[in-house]
């Protein structure tokens, strides 16, 4: 296969802004960190790329860029020099590649706003089947309902397996394409408050019921610093375990983490690991994107990858 990942969700070119104060109607909040006008490249479909791609493999992001910006602002820079396949960016003349201000003030309470620009799905259009054809996984994030719908529709039409990153974005899932994605999905991350909303839209008393009403094989749950949690079906049944955060340096922004769980899992199940290692590659990786502000600033090299992940093996054992 030409590509080991395909990835589809908004790209955004972030800026991050933190108050020293609470955020209010009417009052004025005093910006604290310097860079708060400093871009950094982020989007579920561009982090997860670069993270693979940085790890040795061929990530494809299927993703439109603003033909203002994508090279004046380092975009096209940033995916090239990490190694990110660009055969499937496209430029949209006029247009502005999407970008969000991410606001966090003193009790850390988050504020996103978000312009979709060239992701805006009014630009959504047919995507290429080869793309599909050469792909050994399909990795679903948040985009517009169009380019979910194409993406999943082009997934199902070449037999391509479904990765699905939950986000609760309900514009962007509507409840119909929602269900057929989650039922079509072979491996399913969520966060603790998204799994308790599956379980309440499809009324199940544990969301492992997903195996029997659907293609899934593996569901992970990621818990923050309280790690995270997989159930794997398996011909002798459900296996299921817990896995604990893996804590190094000092938490800086966690702006990014949970793609970046993604990334590591999914580069330990196309190495062909056990569901259990690929948990603690994706708690790996996540803790080196939170000790830099960032979705993909701090994102390491295979060999870096590795040299912590054993060093954490080595720390559960004693």
């Amino acid at each position: 296969m030409k590509y080991d990942v395909i990835t589809s969700g908004y790209v955004s070119l972030d800026r991050i802004i933190k108050t020293s104060t609470l955020v209010r109607y009417g009052y004025t909040s005093l910006i604290e960190n310097s860079g708060n006008a400093k871009i950094h490249y982020g989007g579920c479909s561009s982090n997860i790329s670069y993270l693979l791609a940085r790890l040795g493999l061929n990530a494809l992001p299927i993703i439109r860029v603003g033909a203002e910006d994508y090279t004046e602002t380092g975009f096209y820079e940033y995916l090239k020099n990490g190694g990110v396949c660009l055969d499937a960016v496209e430029s949209v003349p006029d247009e502005t590649t999407s970008n969000s201000y991410l606001i966090a003030d003193a009790n850390n309470n988050h504020i996103t706003i978000f312009y979709p620009g060239a992701m805006d799905g009014k630009y959504a259009g047919s995507l290429k089947d080869e793309f599909f054809q050469q792909a050994r996984l399909g990795v679903m994030t948040v985009g517009s309902y169009e380019d979910n719908e194409e993406f999943y529709n082009k997934c199902m039409k070449h037999d391509v397996p479904l990765v699905f990153g939950m986000k609760c974005d309900f514009d962007a899932f509507p409840e119909k394409l929602f269900k057929k994605v989650m039922f079509s999905s072979k491996i399913i991350f969520t966060n603790q408050g998204e799994r308790e909303e599956i379980e309440r839209m499809f009324k199940l008393s544990s969301i492992t019921e997903l195996f029997e009403k659907g293609s899934a094989d593996i569901i992970v749950t990621t818990l923050g610093k309280n790690g995270s949690v997989y159930f794997h079906k398996t011909n002798q049944g459900i296996i299921s375990n817990s896995i604990e955060a893996a804590e190094f340096g000092k938490v800086i922004d966690t702006t990014g983490s949970g793609d970046a769980y993604m990334a590591g899992f999914l580069y330990g199940y196309l190495s062909g690991r056990h569901v259990e290692e690929c948990c603690k590659l994706g708690s790996v990786l996540s803790s080196f994107i939170i000790e830099a502000v960032g979705c993909t600033t701090n994102a390491p090299t295979r060999e870096e990858l590795m040299d912590r992940y054993n060093k954490f093996i080595l720390r559960e054992g004693k």
